[in-house]
């Protein structure tokens, strides 16, 4: 719900923002007569993320009422992850308005550290599917907690190098991309095995699912060309009611 009134603030605001300019971050999309500059689109972006993940939470608490999955369980914070990119939005709205550099910095650790809680719990339920066993799902989400947080904390952050999707820069990017990167092919590789070592043809599925919504979820968060924005919100749906459709299918049956 803090999507509406933070873009409520962006509309109101200046067109160009300045300390977007001067940090370079300031791009148009031009098709004919239509002009909308990147921080529009963006926050646009933004918003799809928030819809998606109140929708895909929904969808799961209603389709998983009669069955038990922890693929899904850790699936979930993963799909919680993506709603809270409307941080970025928040550290818009705090440089916008003249607000400490220091704020933004913290709530772009925010953002990083609901990234990496997001990537290490959809490592998780590839894990889980692939034949790891563990009663203490507690113990292992603290374990994913504390980590991401150890991560987050540890990143540095470039202050007044913005970017043109609505966060402060940090200092390791291309390594946060290469972890990534490494979780979304280990997770599709896991749910691979998990298809050969079960006999289970939906697990297959599954790794597609997963492969859909990965790719999907990149290109809403690192662009603002709307055609690849809205490629990546179809995507992110399209995989995610692969994923979690098959997996209910799946256990419905167990």
């Amino acid at each position: 719900m803090s999507f509406f009134p933070l873009f409520v603030r962006l509309s109101g605001g200046e067109k160009i923002p300045a300390f977007l300019e001067r940090a370079g971050a300031v791009g148009t999309f031009k098709l004919g007569t239509l002009s909308i500059s990147s921080h529009a689109l963006a926050s646009a972006g933004i918003g799809l993320c928030s819809l998606f993940a109140a929708l895909c939470l929904g969808y799961i608490l209603y389709s998983f009422r009669k069955t038990v999955s922890t693929e899904i369980f850790f699936y979930s914070f993963w799909a919680l992850s993506v709603g809270l990119e409307v941080s970025r939005l928040l550290v818009f709205d705090i440089a916008a308005s003249g607000g400490s550099v220091y704020w933004q910095i913290m709530v772009t650790k925010l953002l990083l550290f609901s990234r990496y809680v997001g990537y290490l719990s959809l490592l998780a339920s590839g894990l889980y599917a692939a034949g790891f066993r563990s009663e203490k799902l507690g113990s292992m989400a603290i374990g994913i907690v504390a980590i991401s947080l150890g991560l987050a904390i540890a990143m540095p952050i470039n202050t007044g190098a913005y970017a043109t999707t609505l966060e402060l820069r940090s200092g390791y990017r291309e390594l946060s991309w290469v972890l990534a990167g490494l979780v979304g092919l280990v997770t599709f590789a896991n749910f691979l095995y998990a298809a050969q070592s079960t006999g289970e043809a939906s697990y297959r599925l599954v790794a597609l699912g997963e492969a859909i919504f990965f790719t999907g979820h990149c290109l809403l968060i690192s662009q603002w060309n709307p055609f690849m924005v809205i490629l990546g919100f179809a995507g992110l749906v399209a995989g995610s009611w692969l994923f979690v459709s098959r997996l209910h299918t799946y256990y419905l049956w167990q």
